[in-house]
């Protein structure tokens, strides 16, 4: 009869410690080599760049002096440019698209403050659509995707405002395996505003705006809370761009 020693023991042990510590890369590499297929599941998509918005009728700075008075000089009156970041949780059916949860934020200025959009929409990946005509898609190293949402927006700091948004993009991604794609994306954000402007938004505190989308001081050169203005203007009209990097996490459950 032979019997194991305890030299013996101890070496099989580190032996498969080693295998245990080795074995989450392993599938790691596994995964990293598949290749990309569309199929149905969750993905989550992160995403940062840079952000501007356009024109000068978003006033958001006002002047040293008392009173909160807009400051209408174009060199320093408005939303300027800064960094953005995203981040959107979706659900693919198929390959072809689906519903999608999004949130777009930009900070322009720590003194002015920035934006955000929250919101939902859709999504399609028209490489998915190609395959219908017969063509083998499976194997490309791209991914392109379309999206469209609406939501809530605000933006400002010293005055703020409120109101809906389409947002419309397009992103170019390369897939690295089966889990992980990354590149490019454009966003094209239309706000829709309403013609009632924050002095202070956590009194709800603001001013009316007039059909040129300025301060109505005639009328309200004292802020009123905004359910006792009656505002017949116009919001600010502006369009927000943001070119970002993404990366985008797939994460396919179910298989199909």
């Amino acid at each position: 009869m032979k019997f194991k020693t305890p030299l013996r023991d101890t070496s099989r042990r580190r032996r498969l410690v080693r295998l245990a510590a080795l074995a989450p890369f392993g599938l790691f590499a596994t995964l990293w080599t598949i290749p990309a297929e569309a199929s149905s599941g969750l993905y989550l998509q992160l995403g940062l760049g840079y952000g501007q918005f356009s024109g000068s009728e978003l006033v958001v700075f006002q002047t040293p002096e008392a009173g909160d008075l807009p400051d209408i000089d174009p060199d320093r009156c408005c939303a300027g440019p800064g960094v953005a970041a995203q981040g959107r949780v979706g659900f693919s059916i198929l390959g072809f698209g689906g519903p999608e949860f999004m949130f777009l934020g930009h900070g322009f200025d720590s003194f002015r403050g920035g934006a955000g959009f929250v919101g939902g929409g859709l999504r399609a990946f028209p490489l998915k659509f190609i395959s219908l005509l017969g063509l083998d898609t499976s194997g490309f190293p791209l991914d392109i995707g379309l999206g469209a949402a609406l939501g809530y927006s605000v933006v400002g700091k010293d005055f703020a405002y409120t109101g809906s948004y389409w947002d419309f993009d397009i992103h170019v991604e390369y897939w690295f395996g089966s889990v992980i794609s990354a590149g490019i994306k454009l966003d094209i954000v239309a706000p829709n505003f309403s013609d009632f402007v924050y002095t202070d938004y956590k009194k709800a505190l603001g001013r009316c705006l007039d059909t040129g989308a300025n301060q109505d001081l005639d009328n309200y050169g004292t802020p009123v809370t905004k359910g006792a203005a009656q505002c017949a203007g116009r919001g600010p009209s502006t369009t927000f761009v943001s070119p970002q990097l993404v990366i985008t996490f797939h994460f396919n459950f179910l298989d199909v």
